[in-house]
């Protein structure tokens, strides 16, 4: 307990050392796309992409392990997801002036985005993540750490499109109080694009999923893990610590249109990717 500060109650690594660890840029590891991770290359094609991003990328360690050794798929995993976002913004005629990305981790979704953004923005809840944006990716993306609090330092009506990834999978409290705050920065019109745990994640998942190993060590998950049905709307199995961004969640289409439809209109729900999460996709009118 006397190494926990506040601060870590409320965020991570807080007290975190700046590092800058990276193994090099996109083009050094193409002997690593072996196609597992696609994205629309006819929107974006590969020497496009590389040619548009000569910043480092973070070593496996600094990225929590994610994709593994495999640099060039974690890299591609960005721009794949970055693709669907667009594809879908575009068919809608939406707006995308200014993206905010909520648990932008080591920018592996943004440092995509300044070909159709002119302001990108990300931040996320550990400190080391948002040092090593800072340090390495394009100055003209603006990155600060938040909180685990429900509120955000921007202005009312000023961002486009707000992006979560893997975010409200984890919020254990509080979410409707996050979509009033997004409901405030996003402009008329504005979206927010939110992967989420759900139904058909609650039914189809297996343990080869990396929600698996998390979830069964948990005593409720375990007791309920045979039911073909959520056991509430909302389902929290949470660890009780110290520390923030500890819990998994799972929501049903009927606690998301009920209840967050009463702050965003809910426009579209459909698989994301990767495929054991959903995106749920609301506009402030």
């Amino acid at each position: 307990m006397a190494d926990i500060t506040w601060e870590d109650m409320i965020s991570i690594n807080s007290r975190a050392e700046t590092r800058g660890e990276n193994v090099g840029i996109a083009r050094d590891h193409l002997g690593q796309d072996t196609g597992e991770v696609p994205w629309d290359r006819s929107r974006i094609p590969l020497e496009a992409a590389l040619e548009a991003d000569t910043y480092p990328i973070p070593s496996t360690e600094q990225r929590e392990g994610y994709y593994g050794p495999n640099h060039f798929n974690y890299w591609a995993s960005g721009l794949r997801d970055y693709c669907q976002l667009m594809e879908w913004l575009e068919r809608k005629g939406a707006r995308h002036g200014s993206l905010l990305d909520i648990g932008c981790a080591t920018g592996r979704l943004i440092r995509h985005a300044n070909k159709d953004f002119p302001e990108v923005i990300g931040c996320d809840i550990n400190r080391a993540h948002v040092d090593w944006v800072g340090r390495n990716l394009r100055r003209d993306i603006k990155v600060f750490q938040n909180t685990s609090v429900p509120t955000l330092p921007l202005p009312d009506n000023s961002i486009d499109v707000v992006t979560a990834f893997s975010v409200f999978t984890h919020i254990e409290c509080f979410d409707t109080t996050w979509l009033m705050e997004l409901r405030r920065i996003l402009r008329p019109g504005g979206i927010a694009w939110l992967t989420i745990h759900e139904e058909r994640t609650w039914r189809e998942m297996t343990p080869a999923w990396p929600i698996y190993g998390a979830l069964i060590d948990h005593p409720d998950y375990v007791a309920a893990k045979d039911s073909p049905t959520l056991p509430n709307d909302r389902t929290v199995f949470r660890w009780h610590t110290e520390r923030s961004y500890s819990s998994n969640v799972f929501y049903t289409q009927n606690y998301i249109k009920d209840i967050w439809g009463r702050i965003l209109s809910v426009k579209d729900i459909f698989p994301a990717i990767p495929f054991f999460q959903e995106v749920v996709v609301l506009q402030k009118e």
